[in-house]
């Protein structure tokens, strides 16, 4: 069996720039002699920089010494970074999407390690153009260390996790909503249930209370993963995908009114936004219901129940919370223990109060 897999990434164009520049900066200075070229000592500078801070990547897991080593060398430079196998809960491809000033797009990418405590270990510090190759290394990297897959924001990943939520949608409209699975309860003056969903061979549990309700629209936050980043590739899909979770949770065109001109809402706290993304067909009223009395609990669910890269049986899955003109849904997967759902109720209790009701 194979102990040991090493891994080589070489910035070949970075080292082009860096030779050309020295190369032609150093003819037009010697050639201009002995006047003073100010370009060509630019062009022979900069060519310096990239030769002295591109730096060729060794990634390699040894398995007998159970460390992943990151050794960065350049023309005169070099550091290593090691990573514990034992700490690695996954390994991923993540992008981050910019603008230009035109409004074209461009999606870069790298490659880093996911620690089970929540740390993001990035192999570069840099994200760059070439998707397949970042792809490539993390497949690689997880069959040899026998990994699952990442939640991460590659491309692939995101369209073949559309693909799915997109084929059980049909079938969860089919299948609907089963109806109250409980009589309506009350707990601090709020007006409760219980209903269930079917999200394929996965039952799925909503808390629901009409206590609450919005004038026109409708508000939905997901859950989103630790360190997931909100302006990466996902973010660019936005709407598609916020489409495809709502359908994905049971919710319908009734439940989420004037979805198809529904927007991402970029308003939220930084404590709500290392948890949630927020999609809302009304922004005023979004701007309404995201009261601080509203984030301070969701943040302190965020923080208490982090979703992470891979769920125990004992956490809770991904929650999502929906304002709408029925009411107000808290909806997740799987069913509840009772102390679970004592915990789904406090924070049900609290965004409705919250609300004023």
């Amino acid at each position: 069996m194979d102990q040991e897999l090493k891994l080589k990434d070489y910035p070949i164009l970075s080292w082009i720039f860096g030779f050309v520049g020295i190369g032609w900066g150093g003819y037009a200075i010697v050639t201009t002699l002995p006047a003073l070229n100010f370009n060509a000592l630019i062009a022979a500078g900069v060519g310096l920089l990239f030769l002295l801070f591109s730096y060729a990547l060794t990634a390699t897991v040894d398995k007998q010494t159970g460390m992943l080593t990151l050794d960065y060398r350049s023309i005169l430079l070099h550091s290593v970074k090691e990573i514990p196998l034992n700490e690695i809960q996954t390994i991923r491809v993540d992008s981050s999407t910019t603008r230009s000033s035109k409004g074209g797009r461009s999606t870069n990418y790298r490659v880093e390690a996911i620690l089970k405590s929540g740390d993001v270990v990035p192999f570069r510090s840099y994200h760059s153009s070439n998707f397949f190759k970042h792809q490539k290394w993390a497949n690689q990297l997880r069959a040899f260390l026998n990994l699952g897959e990442a939640l991460d924001e590659t491309p692939m990943g995101i369209f073949r996790a559309a693909q799915q939520v997109g084929a059980q949608a049909s079938q969860t409209q089919q299948e609907a909503m089963t109806g109250s699975n409980a009589e309506m309860r009350n707990t601090n003056g709020v007006n409760w249930q219980l209903q269930s969903f079917g999200m394929g061979a996965t039952p799925g549990t909503r808390w629901y209370s009409p206590d609450f309700k919005t004038q026109s629209g409708f508000l939905f936050l997901a859950q989103k993963a630790t360190g997931q980043s909100s302006t990466g590739f996902l973010a660019s899909l936005g709407a598609t995908l916020f489409k495809q979770s709502i359908s994905l949770y049971g919710f319908g065109a009734s439940d989420a009114p004037n979805i198809q001109t529904a927007q991402t809402y970029a308003s939220l706290s930084p404590a709500l936004d290392a948890h949630f993304m927020a999609f809302t067909s009304n922004q005023a009223e979004a701007r309404q219901i995201l009261n601080p009395w509203t984030q301070q609990p969701l943040s302190d669910w965020g923080a208490k129940y982090p979703l992470q890269q891979f769920q125990s049986g004992g956490r809770f899955s991904q929650i999502v919370v929906l304002f709408g003109p029925k009411g107000v849904h808290i909806a997740t997967q799987g069913t509840l223990t009772p102390d679970k759902l004592d915990e789904l109720t406090r924070l049900g209790v609290d965004l409705v109060k919250a609300q004023g009701a």
